[in-house]
């Protein structure tokens, strides 16, 4: 596994539920490791292809942050790993949903009937993704967040806690959707949007910056 914080401690679990052994753990940052962490520190992100030679292929990158989590992938398939998707026994995933490699399904999430969730993407705790909707590589939809329908979540975008997205809506690349958000409009691409209805500079108080 690459990475060593509390992201990480979910994702061992999720694992563990699917009867993977989770041998070490990767960090850059070992002194960061959460006291949960009963899996060792075997060096950092410069150690991904020794660690790949010694203890096998498979690998999970277990990083928040999206952008890392997509430089720290390409980093694992250079070195010849394999991506596994770590999709929780207690997530209900529809049988014509499509899992990419390398994604995380929380419990208690829901991904319904022809969405696609795609490599190295975050659904996380309850978040609900309905029919038909596309989660780009790289992304995160938050806990408790809800896309209704044909939905289109762009590369490494972060939809962020309890968000809600109306049907259809586009949220572009590496765009950021404010917690308790409610996207009625599409969102641009790298633009950070908050707010009921979720606007761009939203200032908290029902006034825009």
């Amino acid at each position: 596994m690459v990475g060593g914080g509390g992201h990480a401690l979910v994702c061992i679990e999720v694992l563990r539920e699917l009867g993977c052994h989770v041998v070490a753990c990767l960090s850059d940052d070992p002194e960061a490791a959460p006291p949960g962490l009963d899996v060792p520190i075997a060096g950092g992100s410069r150690d991904i292809a020794r660690l790949l030679a010694d203890a096998g292929t498979h690998c999970f990158v277990a990083v928040g942050d999206n952008r890392s989590r997509a430089r720290l992938t390409a980093l694992v398939v250079a070195a010849g790993g394999t991506l596994v998707p770590a999709v929780s026994a207690n997530a209900v995933v529809s049988p014509t949903a499509t899992i990419g490699p390398g994604a995380l399904v929380m419990p208690g999430a829901v991904v319904n009937a022809w969405a696609t969730v795609g490599a190295g993407a975050i659904v996380n705790t309850r978040a609900s993704i309905d029919h038909e909707c596309s989660v780009g590589d790289w992304s995160h939809v938050g806990p408790g967040a809800t896309l209704a329908g044909n939905v289109t979540v762009g590369e490494g975008a972060l939809v962020g806690v309890g968000v809600s997205v109306i049907p259809g809506r586009m949220i572009g690349a590496w765009s950021t959707v404010g917690a308790g958000a409610a996207v009625v409009r599409d969102v641009e691409p790298s633009t950070v949007v908050a707010g009921v209805p979720a606007t761009v500079g939203y200032a908290g108080s029902g006034t825009r910056k």
